[in-house]
């Protein structure tokens, strides 16, 4: 029980030099990880009144028991451990040998991976500590006159974490879990029992999104994966298949025990510029070649932008059955420019409580790959194996203090409404900021007001509309959407269940989809291609969307949707153009089956944008029109199917792949057939075009492919003075093909709409031939680290005016 359990602390020393011994483990005579020491030989936990004895080992030294009945203040001495090293003199001068004693280790442990991946067991368990903190570099250049009653945030600095330098944490998280792995097939379920981390005020941060991304950016790490996974790339592993093309290997010294042989591996990148690491390796020389310690660092010449510093620590202990597993992991690296360090970010896991024979049943590993279950009994203070310090323990205090400063909330509202375009009063937020004016040939200057609701309204309903006046149309437009809980969950929590009401009066342009955000922002009143040809829209939505912990959901809608042409656009009939439909009536039923494994995502609301990872997105969609129901003019079925995936191609960078296949039955207006388009609703299942015209193409069967390649710099490293540049490659491919039968094409059957004109006559809609439509770009980022550009060209139907067929876009694009 927690009352019984008492804390015990003190540190641990070289007993020679009396030096503080930094990543000393503490455990318990059944194997239990307690502590590990921290950079100043400290450590603190708490021990149950059943253990009076626990042992304390470290590298090199020898193994420790030391008695803690009655103790809350202990000094542990360690003591050199018989061994010798045998001296190794490292020459990097001389021309390197691809095979040599080195390489042959490597070889070695590369054979034997298979046997020392902790994954590749077929049932176990263990309990994981992690720790996670971001924050500032020297905060007082920053904040050097900051608010009095704001002092005592600020001037909680940590002046051990970076040696002299001061740190100030901003972001804390820390979590307990046990954590479940079964193979055949490979699956691990990872539950947190305890939890404690900052928030922020929620109307102006969104906390969850600060988790999801940390989560995200520091990864787990394995040395034995292929690739170490950091910032958003992919750093090839020391040990990896192909190592040996990328990396230098040299042996530096053996180390010989009474009871082990080890060896000591540097290894160091051929291109400095390649997504690698240097460092050292211990390997342990028992017939297992398993690596029982490794120190990686960044090279400051690698193409990686923003990062000042990097650099990771994992430890290995062999447990009773000879198996090396994993005790400590830990990442640390500074954001800056230059020699100007400004952020930094720390992770740090500690697995403890392994038992490799452990029974998990396909119930223990099904549903979501990661559930918080907290357990109120079981406390995170009481258990947690590394000591805070003074200035990590203050923060949680401190961030809550200062949620509650007016000052900061006034500051945290400004930069609110810069970022995100809303401004809060608490309950309902007014915005976005950008969509306030618009400009469009129709409306001519258009107004809009619009809001959301917020948690603080209720997080189990939610609501968000406008109302837009255009002052050449003199037309009030609106727009209001709900959706309702059904779950007694937020609505946003994962996994959703919620009642969607939505209707909409305004106008779009042709292939633009119902929504609240619908292209008419401020900065889309400048485009060059202005379009004159939109429909006059009403619609009406109601939705149910149900999610299953295995990333498994169903949507279903049914919609009511009113066209009318204006502006240019006219639904003139084929065969008797002078005669015009007026509208064009839907009635819609939908069926949307999705399912994205172990999916992670940012949220705001019911707006998701999916973390991509190596997982791939897969949909079924089933509409069916309904002629004479609710208004509808239509009888028609359509299925669409789509499938997605990122490839990580190790030192190739990594690519992402889309397919999306459907067929559309009955006879219909050519607008509601497939219109490839510019502005797609941006989802990882679909495809969008920057070189085709509005409304150029039409089919009732049709494919689309996308592919896009970021070679991270693979090639342009590899070329004399323009690596130091550190620009990257960026490849791309877009396709669409498509048909159209006979009773949808109006050249054929007169009963249909004729495909739009131009001033000339000209039909602006073309038929496609048994040739697909494609479209390429090559390009370069990380110009002056924020610049990217691409060269964008039609590589089939090129026969339209020049406007279309090239065209170099610049975007500004933040990246690692």
């Amino acid at each position: 029980m927690v009352l019984a359990q008492v804390r015990v602390s003190g540190i641990v020393m070289d007993a020679d030099s009396h030096k503080p011994l930094a990543g000393a483990s503490i455990r318990t005579p059944e194997g239990k990880l307690l502590a590990s020491s921290d950079s100043l030989g400290a450590f603190s936990f708490f021990l149950s009144g059943s253990t009076s004895q626990v042992i304390v080992s470290a590298m090199g030294y020898t193994q420790e028991y030391v008695s803690v009945k009655d103790k809350s203040k202990i000094e542990i001495l360690l003591r050199h451990e018989g061994l010798t090293i045998e001296e190794v003199k490292v020459n990097t001068k001389q021309k390197y040998k691809n095979r040599n004693p080195a390489t042959e280790i490597i070889d070695l442990i590369i054979r034997h991976k298979k046997y020392n991946k902790l994954e590749k067991k077929d049932s176990l368990y263990f309990e994981q500590y992690e720790k996670i903190k971001m924050g500032l570099v020297d905060p007082q250049r920053v904040f050097d006159k900051a608010p009095s009653n704001m002092s005592y945030f600020f001037n909680n600095v940590d002046t051990t974490f970076m040696s002299e330098k001061d740190v100030l944490n901003i972001f804390m998280k820390e979590t307990i879990a046990d954590v479940y792995v079964k193979q055949h097939p490979a699956r691990q379920k990872k539950i947190v029992k305890a939890e404690k981390k900052t928030e922020f005020d929620p109307r102006y941060i969104n906390n969850a999104n600060i988790h999801a991304f940390m989560d995200y950016m520091f990864q787990p790490i394995d040395i034995y994966d292929e690739s170490i996974f950091l910032i958003n790339k992919q750093f090839l592993s020391p040990i990896a298949d192909n190592a040996k093309l990328f990396y230098k290997y040299y042996i530096v010294d053996t180390l010989r025990t009474t009871n082990d042989l080890r060896i000591r591996l540097r290894f160091e990148p051929r291109n400095s510029k390649d997504l690698l690491f240097r460092g050292d390796l211990i390997v342990s020389m028992d017939g297992r070649y398993a690596v029982s310690d490794a120190r990686l660092f960044m090279d400051e010449k690698t193409n990686v932008s923003w990062i000042s510093d990097l650099n990771l620590r994992l430890s290995y202990f062999k447990n009773e059955e000879g198996i090396m597993l994993q005790d400590t992991a830990e990442v640390s690296l500074t954001f800056g420019r230059g020699t100007k360090e400004v952020m930094f970010g720390h992770r740090v896991s500690v697995n403890s409580g392994y038992d490799l024979h452990y029974p998990v049943s396909e119930e223990m590993v099904a549903g979501a790959p990661i559930e918080t279950k907290l357990n109120p009994l079981f406390s995170l203070e009481f258990h947690r194996p590394i000591m805070l310090n003074s200035s990590e323990a203050a923060t949680y205090v401190n961030v809550e203090r200062l949620n509650n400063e007016p000052s900061f909330r006034r500051l945290m509202s400004v930069g609110y409404l810069l970022s995100q375009g809303y401004y809060s009063l608490g309950k309902v937020e007014l915005g976005p900021l950008e969509y306030l004016y618009h400009q469009n040939p129709i409306e001519g200057h258009r107004i809009r007001v619009g809001g959301r609701t917020t948690a603080a309204f209720s997080d189990r309903v939610y609501m968000e509309g406008y109302l837009a006046y255009g002052v050449e149309d003199k037309d009030m437009k609106y727009n209001f959407r709900t959706a309702i809980s059904l779950n007694r969950k937020p609505v946003t929590t994962f996994p959703a269940h919620y009642l969607e009401f939505y209707v909409q009066h305004d106008i779009f342009e042709p292939g633009k989809s119902l929504g609240f955000l619908k292209g008419d922002g401020f900065f889309r009143s400048f485009r060059s291609n202005k379009p004159t040809k939109y429909l006059a829209t009403d619609a009406f939505k109601l939705s149910h969307l149900i999610e299953f912990g295995n990333h498994v959901s169903l949507a279903t809608a049914l919609t009511m949707h009113h066209r009318s042409p204006i502006g240019d656009m006219r639904f003139d009939l084929a065969g008797a153009p002078s005669k015009s439909l007026e509208h064009i009536n839907t009635a819609d039923l939908q069926l949307l089956l999705r399912w994205a494994p172990n999916e992670r995502f940012y949220y705001r609301n019911l707006q998701r944008s999916t973390i991509v990872q190596r997982e791939p997105v897969f949909t079924i969609q089933y509409n069916r029109g309904f002629k004479e129901f609710m208004g509808g003019d239509y009888d028609y079925d359509a299925l669409r199917v789509a499938a997605a995936k990122r490839f990580f191609l190790n030192q190739l960078g990594f690519a992402d792949m889309t397919i999306h296949a459907g067929k559309i039955w009955g006879t219909l207006p050519y607008p509601l057939l497939e219109i490839p388009g510019l502005t797609e609703m941006k989802d990882r299942t679909s495809v969008s075009y920057e070189r085709t015209e509005s409304m150029e193409f039409v089919a009732d069967r049709f494919l689309k492919l996308s592919y896009d390649h970021r070679l991270q710099g693979f090639i342009l490293n590899r070329i004399p003075l323009v690596r130091q540049l550190k620009w990257r490659e960026t490849f791309g491919a877009r396709m669409f093909w498509g048909d159209l039968s006979d009773k949808n094409n109006p050249y054929i059957n007169g009963n249909v709409i004729r495909f739009e004109q131009n001033e000339e006559g000209t039909p602006v809609t073309r038929i496609m031939t048994s040739q697909p439509y494609w479209e390429g770009y090559v390009g370069l980022e990380n110009i002056f680290k924020i610049l990217s550009v691409r060269y964008y060209v039609r590589l089939t139907y090129d026969d339209v005016n020049d406007s279309f067929k090239d065209r170099l876009r610049f975007n500004l694009r933040f990246s690692f």
